[in-house]
């Protein structure tokens, strides 16, 4: 049974001092990130980008040659293997600078793959994309309504998303971690509340395609 709490929300700070302390967190952290995916044992540690990697690839495998955005796309692990799967073309926004050396290393030599540094708020990639990913994204951001409306106007076909739970084992240790030895705000979902944060941002048919004990998996499609 799935229990539901009320979210806990990140301090109060200005979007942009927000933007700047996940930034430094990331660019700090970005080579330890990207390790993780070559260590097995992280998998049981850390489950959760290798989970949103697999659930890119599948749901890529499912529909090929789509055109995919994914927003907060780190060091090109995610990148790799959606293309590996079938994308037709791939652009990924990072804040980290860090981050997209990684991938644009990784990336190196793949076609119809473009990377952009920045707040993806004030980006200006433009168009639709058949699939948007934010895998691991939600947890940091300032404003999320917003967020999600961004992310509903550039998307035409689905939108696959991740989301923190607060649980009390490791609840309190992330919090403690991210907000007051780093300074990095971070933000913590139940599945009501993320289901009317996206359903308010013109998605429908929202499916929780995968749920722990410490986060949950949304498909969802633009109405």
């Amino acid at each position: 049974m799935t229990v539901a709490v009320r979210p806990r929300r990140a301090r109060r700070l200005g979007r942009h001092t927000s933007t700047d302390a996940t930034r430094r967190y990331f660019d700090k952290r970005a080579d330890a990130f990207d390790g993780f995916y070559a260590k097995s044992n992280q998998r049981f540690l850390r489950a959760g980008p290798w989970t949103g990697r697999e659930l890119a690839a599948s749901l890529l495998s499912e529909h090929p040659g789509s055109t995919v955005l994914d927003v907060g796309c780190g060091p090109g692990r995610v990148a790799e293997a959606v293309i590996d799967a079938g994308a037709a073309a791939y652009t990924g926004i990072d804040l980290s600078s860090r981050m997209l050396t990684l991938a644009r290393e990784r990336l190196d030599g793949r076609p119809t793959v473009e990377l952009v540094e920045g707040d993806f708020l004030d980006s200006d990639v433009g168009g639709r994309f058949d699939i948007v990913l934010a895998l691991g994204l939600f947890d940091y951001l300032p404003d999320p309504p917003r967020a999600a409306e961004w992310m509903r106007t550039r998307c035409s076909s689905l939108l696959l998303a991740s989301f923190t739970r607060w649980e009390w084992v490791k609840g309190p240790i992330r919090h403690f971690h991210y907000e007051l030895l780093h300074r990095c705000p971070i933000r913590d979902y139940d599945e009501a509340s993320a289901e009317a944060m996206l359903d308010a941002a013109g998605f429908a048919g929202v499916d929780f395609v995968l749920r722990g004990p410490r986060g949950f998996f949304v498909a969802a499609v633009p109405e």
